[in-house]
């Protein structure tokens, strides 16, 4: 008989064979349930494989232990557990952390045997769930939080264009200089909002299959007469074997012109972008690499809301291009190094 089998009560009467004990003891073993036998003083004198893949322990370093020392200290004892009523307290692993349990006790001779179900995944989802349903509280407050600022935000706007065309007739340099300031101050303002918008804006669940190439191509569109203005050389590069994707036309085309914006800010001096779709194996990429002085520290910071590196920047823009590329099913990656720096949109293909 091995070591690990002397720990083992007989799992069946004194009256049952050997194949029905081998049989409850297989079903026991293959039981997702977390199963122990505790006698009067509470240790541990049987356990099922569910309790050491929960705890990391084996076997060996448990039996003999005593049951509420593998509980969190905050568990309060096993007193007053019944079968009836689940109690939920924290199974403390080799590793040094925690599973979340609910325990049912069944008192019994000579053991008292304790059920447990493990519940930290569902756990972990709900509190996922409440994140996800506050963050669409807030981003519902905040689109309309921003949709009720724009309307004063552009009248203020008005009333300060005709007040610069007022000053520049006048020729009151001083005061026309005042006036920029406040313009450009509000500029921001109304650039923030505009992101704030899109941030709250959930995905359109119209997607369509399509080409990336198209909102590529209409991006460099939009900003080919700003970029040729900077000194700025944009190339574009569409692979014909790229693949269809689904996406939501408008999105997409934001996602890219945030990354394409961050480039352009990157390279103040004039310098080169080149956007390209390329076919990947499960996905089909839109990359942006500029030859700018690349990103210090962790690139992916850049991905945190309000991070910005430039005074007039709203530190959404590539927030929202991940979050739209998240809500595509794909994802957006960055690689910086000084003089390369290439922000890559991965959705996932599909056949044409």
């Amino acid at each position: 008989m091995d070591d690990e089998s002397q720990h083992r009560p007989s799992l069946a009467s004194p009256r049952s064979g050997d194949g029905a004990q081998k049989r409850l003891r297989a079903l026991v073993d293959a039981s997702p349930t977390l199963m122990l036998g505790l006698d009067s003083d509470g240790v541990i004198k049987l356990v099922n494989p569910a309790v050491e893949a929960a705890s990391g322990l084996h076997r060996s370093a448990l039996i003999g232990q005593r049951f509420e020392d593998l509980l969190a200290p905050s568990s309060g004892g096993i007193d007053g557990w019944t079968a009836e009523a689940p109690t939920e307290h924290a199974l403390r692993t080799a590793l040094g952390g925690e599973r979340r349990v609910e325990w049912r006790m069944v008192p019994d001779r000579p053991l008292a045997w304790v059920f447990g179900q493990d519940v930290t995944a569902a756990r972990a989802a709900e509190r996922r769930l409440r994140a996800v349903e506050q963050l669409a509280v807030v981003g519902e407050l905040t689109g309309g939080l921003a949709h009720e600022l724009r309307n004063p935000l552009n009248a203020a706007m008005l009333e300060l264009t005709s007040l610069a065309r007022g000053f520049r007739r006048a020729d009151r340099t001083d005061d026309l200089a005042s006036v920029e300031v406040a313009r450009r101050e509000l500029g921001r303002i109304d650039r923030l909002l505009a992101d704030f918008l899109w941030f709250a804006r959930p995905l359109s669940a119209t997607t369509q299959p399509g080409q990336l190439s198209s909102p590529a191509e209409a991006v460099a569109r939009m900003v080919s007469a700003e970029v040729a203005a900077r000194g700025i050389t944009l190339s574009i590069d569409l692979d014909p074997a790229a693949r269809p994707v689904a996406f939501d036309e408008d999105c997409i085309r934001q996602a890219i012109f945030n990354m394409v914006r961050n480039a352009i800010d990157a390279l103040p001096g004039g310098g080169r972008i080149a956007l390209r779709v390329l076919a990947a194996e499960e996905t089909t990429e839109l990359e942006v690499e500029d030859d700018g002085p690349g990103i210090a520290g962790d690139p992916a910071r850049v991905f945190a809301p309000f991070y910005s590196t430039r005074p007039w920047g709203t530190g959404l823009g590539l927030t929202i291009a991940r979050r739209i590329a998240t809500d595509h099913g794909g994802e957006l990656r960055v690689q910086s190094a000084p003089g390369r720096t290439v922000f890559t949109l991965a959705l996932p293909a599909i056949d044409p």
